[in-house]
C-alpha cells in the first residue's frame, strides 16, 4: 500500500505508546534504519512538527489553524508518502513513512534425529538438534525469544541439542523493531535416547540350554517410550532375518551341537539394543545302549563261573541332555522302568532281553541299531558258583616296631597287601585308609607319610565279584626323640655364649615316647662322631666348645641338638 499526503515543508516526529505484553514487555515504537528510513508501528499516532532548521526547535503544527495539536493515524501497513509541491521553483519533495503492522514469521526445525510421531505426539531420537529461523517483511527483527519447560523466556542464539531423555514444551515468538510481536508458537515433544529390551522365552521340553527339536523359542520385545519399530535375529553366522511377533525362531533344521541365536531390536527413532545372545545346544542324538552280565560268565579252565548275584545291567549314554529312563522287557511281558541291575532268568533255556533308552529331549535310542528296541540273548546253561571271596593277608617293608598291640612304623616304612582266591581267581585288591569313601586300587606297596594313628581296610574281588574284606591299625611315628644336654655345674657367667669352670662335666640324655630311645651319638668342635657312654669330661680352660647331639628312636628317627659354651681360663 502506498499512500500519498500531500503538505508544505513539514519535519514529522512519532511518539512510540506502549503495547500488549506476551510474554516480555515489547513496546509499539518507531525505528530509523539505517538507510535512514523511517519506520513506524502502524497503530501509533503521528504528531506533525515544524522548524527552519535541521536541528533547530519544532513547534507542533495543528491542522486547521486549531489551538490543540492533532493526531494523524495512517492507515494500514504499507509504504506511505508525504509530498511537498513547490510551485514557485516548480520541485516536488517527497517524504516516505513505513508503517509497520505486520508481526515477524518464524519456524522451527528439528534437524539431524529421526521422528516418529503417533497420535500427534512427536519423538525424536539421538542428536537432535532444533534451530530458529524468522523474518519480517519490513523493520526487521529485533529479536527471537525462546523458552524451554517452562523457563524465562530469552534471546535465541545457537541451535539447542538435547543429550537428555524427556518431554519437553518448547515456545517462541520474535518481535520486530517498531515492537509488533508474533503470535506465541508452541511445541511439545519426546526425546527418546533409550534402546528397547528384548528377551528370549524357551517353552518346552529344556535342561538349562539344552533343548530338543520340539522346543519353542520366542522374543519378547520391548520399549516404553517411542515403541517398537522392529526385531531382528540370526543363528550362527547366517544372514540376519526380521522376528514377526508371537512367531517362533526357528531352529529344528539346524544340526546336533552348539549354536548361538543373537537378536535385537530397534525403536521408532532408531535407537537400536546392543546384540543380545543365547547359547544352546541343540540334542537330536539318540542315546547309545550297552548290556552288561555283572559277574556272569568268567571262564576258568573251561568252567564258567556266576555269583549269587549274577544280574544284567543296562547302560544308556546321551552325548548331551541325558538319559530320562530306560525300559526293558523280559521274554515278550509288559516293558517295565529300569532302575538297577537285575537278575538274569535262573532256568535253562534261551531268555530274551528288549530294551531302549529316551534322553531328556525326547529321543529314543538303542544299541548300535536302527531298531527301536535292542536284544540280549542270555542262554543259562551248567554254571558254576563261586559264593566266597578272596582270601587276605598284610606285612609290612621296613622299620617297624611293637609295643603291646600297637604296630608303629615310620614315613619310611611299606605296607604290603597279598590275596588268594582258589576258585574264579583274584580280579583286585583294593584298600582305604582311615576311612575314605573311595577304594584306592592296590598297584603295589604304599606308604603313609602322616604322624599318628591310622586304619587301613583293604578288599579282594574275586572274578565274579564276590568280596571280602579286612582291615588293621598302625601308628606312623617320624618323629627322633627329644635330646636333653646338662651340665654337672653352673655357669660362672655369660659372656655371648655361657662359661662354665673347666673341669665341669657333660651329660647326655634323650626321651621317646613311642618307640623308645635306641641310641645317642655327639661330636666336638667338628671331629669324628662317636656313641655317648657315658660322663663327657676333659674340657682344656678358655676354650669355646660346639657340641652336636644326635638321637636316634627304635624305627631309625632320629633328632639333631647344637649347644655351644665356654670353659674358664682359670
Amino acid at each position: 500500500m502506498n499512500k500519498i499526503y500531500t503538505f508544505f515543508a513539514v519535519s514529522l516526529l512519532a511518539i512510540g505508546v506502549v503495547g500488549a505484553q506476551t510474554p516480555i514487555n515489547h513496546p509499539k515504537k518507531h525505528y530509523v534504519d539505517s538507510l535512514n528510513r523511517y519506520h513506524l508501528q502502524a497503530e501509533l499516532p503521528i504528531y506533525i512538527h515544524i522548524s527552519t532548521s535541521p536541528d533547530g526547535k519544532t513547534v507542533p503544527l495543528a491542522p486547521n489553524d486549531q489551538k490543540e495539536v492533532k493526531a494523524i493515524y495512517l492507515d494500514g501497513h504499507g509504504k506511505h508518502t508525504l509530498k511537498h509541491v513547490d510551485g514557485l521553483h516548480q520541485t516536488e519533495d517527497k517524504f516516505w513513512i513505513y508503517a509497520d503492522g505486520l508481526a515477524p514469521t518464524s519456524n522451527i526445525a528439528f534437524l539431524n534425529a529421526p521422528r516418529f510421531n503417533n497420535a500427534g505426539k512427536q519423538y525424536y531420537g539421538q542428536n537432535l538438534l532444533l534451530t530458529l529461523v524468522t523474518k519480517d517483511e519490513m523493520s526487521g527483527i529485533q529479536g527471537l525469544y525462546h523458552s524451554l519447560n517452562g523457563e524465562d523466556f530469552k534471546l535465541y542464539g545457537v541451535p539447542l541439542r538435547f543429550d537428555k531423555e524427556g518431554n519437553y514444551t518448547h515456545k517462541y515468538y520474535a518481535v520486530d523493531n517498531v515492537g509488533n510481536i508474533e503470535a506465541l508458537r508452541s511445541n511439545d515433544f519426546t526425546v527418546d535416547l533409550s534402546a528397547p529390551n528384548t528377551y528370549h522365552n524357551v517353552v518346552g521340553i529344556a535342561d538349562g540350554n539344552i533343548i530338543s527339536t520340539s522346543t519353542r523359542i520366542y522374543l519378547t520385545p520391548s520399549d516404553s517410550i517411542s515403541g517398537l519399530s522392529r526385531t531382528f535375529y540370526r543363528i550362527d553366522g547366517e544372514a540376519e532375518k526380521p522376528y514377526m511377533a508371537r512367531n517362533l525362531v526357528p531352529f529344528s533344521y539346524l544340526p546336533d551341537g552348539e549354536h548361538t541365536l543373537t537378536y535385537y531390536s530397534v525403536d521408532n527413532v532408531e535407537n537400536r539394543e546392543k546384540d543380545q545372545t543365547f547359547t544352546f545346544y541343540l540334542d537330536k542324538t539318540s542315546p547309545i545302549m550297552s548290556a552288561d552280565v555283572l559277574g556272569d560268565r568268567f571262564i576258568v579252565d573251561g568252567k564258567v563261573y556266576f555269583s549269587g548275584r549274577t544280574k544284567l545291567k543296562l547302560t544308556a549314554v546321551d552325548n548331551k541332555s541325558g538319559i530320562k529312563e530306560i525300559k526293558f522287557s523280559i521274554d515278550g511281558q509288559e516293558y517295565d522302568t529300569y532302575k538297577d541291575a537285575f537278575y538274569l532268568p535262573s532256568q535253562s533255556g534261551v531268555h530274551t532281553i528288549r530294551y531302549y533308552a529316551l534322553d531328556n529331549m525326547g529321543n529314543q535310542g538303542v544299541g548300535n541299531s536302527d531298531q527301536k528296541v535292542d536284544e540280549f540273548l542270555h542262554n543259562v546253561s551248567q554254571v558254576y558258583v563261586d559264593l566266597t571271596g578272596p582270601v587276605l593277608n598284610y606285612q609290612y617293608a621296613g622299620p617297624i616296631f611293637q609295643k603291646g598291640d600297637t604296630i608303629f612304623i615310620s614315613n619310611r616304612s611299606r605296607v604290603q597287601l597279598s590275596a588268594f582266591d582258589p576258585e574264579s581267581g583274584l580280579q583286585k585288591i583294593t584298600y582305604s585308609v582311615d576311612g575314605e569313601t573311595q577304594e584306592n586300587p592296590y598297584q603295589g606297596s604304599f606308604s603313609i607319610s602322616q604322624a599318628g594313628a591310622h586304619k587301613v581296610e583293604f578288599y579282594g574281588y574275586d572274578n565274579v565279584n564276590n568280596r571280602n574284606v579286612r582291615s588293621f591299625n598302625l601308628t606312623v611315628d617320624n618323629d627322633g626323640p627329644i635330646i636333653y644336654p646338662s651340665f654337672s655345674n653352673s655357669p660362672t657367667r655369660t659372656e655371648d655364649v655361657p662359661v662354665y669352670p673347666s673341669y665341669v662335666t657333660l651329660f647326655l640324655a634323650a626321651t621317646d615316647l613311642n618307640t623308645g630311645l635306641e641310641q645317642i651319638y655327639y661330636k666336638i668342635n667338628g671331629e669324628s662322631e662317636v656313641p655317648y657312654t657315658g660322663i663327657i669330661r676333659g674340657f682344656k680352660k678358655n676354650r669355646v666348645y660346639n657340641v652336636l647331639i644326635r638321637a636316634t628312636d627304635l624305627l631309625g628317627n632320629q633328632n639333631e641338638r647344637t649347644i655351644t659354651f665356654k670353659t674358664d681360663k682359670y
